[in-house]
């Protein structure tokens, strides 16, 4: 069975992830211990939301989903961390505006700064992250995705 439309839009918001230079991309997975020396993103699923249906009940679903970019720099000096930070912030948001549409699975996408936060680590650089909300608006066939 093909993937739904859900998971294909997913997926898609990770291949343009995966374009970032040199940092390391993964999909839901557990919080890092370490963080890769180009850092790291993780996208998370998100919340679809209530889908929209058109009068009558004929017709798509329509979602505003909001999925998660986490990001992760990890470097023991501050200035450090946060010019590596704030760089890999606007190499996401390049790649995402490289294709906002998805190769034509969605409307458009939107996304805005970061909500950022600084983990002391005991024993090693402290690990600076913030997560990035972006919604992404696509139509399905099925409520189901």
């Amino acid at each position: 069975m093909p993937a739904s439309k859900t998971e294909r839009v997913i997926e898609a918001v990770k291949g343009l992830l995966e374009a970032v230079p040199e940092a390391k991309v993964e999909r839901n997975t557990a919080v890092p211990e370490k963080v890769p020396a180009g850092g790291l993103i993780v996208l998370r699923d998100g919340d679809p939301g209530e889908p929209e249906q058109s009068l009558g009940g004929f017709g798509g679903a329509y979602y505003s989903h909001m999925v998660e970019v986490e990001v992760y720099v990890e470097d023991g000096d501050a200035a450090t961390r946060d010019a590596a930070f704030d760089s890999l912030v606007q190499e996401i948001g390049a790649a995402l505006d490289a294709d906002p549409t998805l190769g034509g699975l969605a409307y458009g996408m939107t996304y805005g700064r970061p909500e950022i936060d600084t983990e002391a680590v005991a024993g090693a650089p402290a690990i600076k992250t913030g997560t990035i909300t972006v919604t992404v608006d696509y139509e399905t066939l099925s409520p189901l995705g």
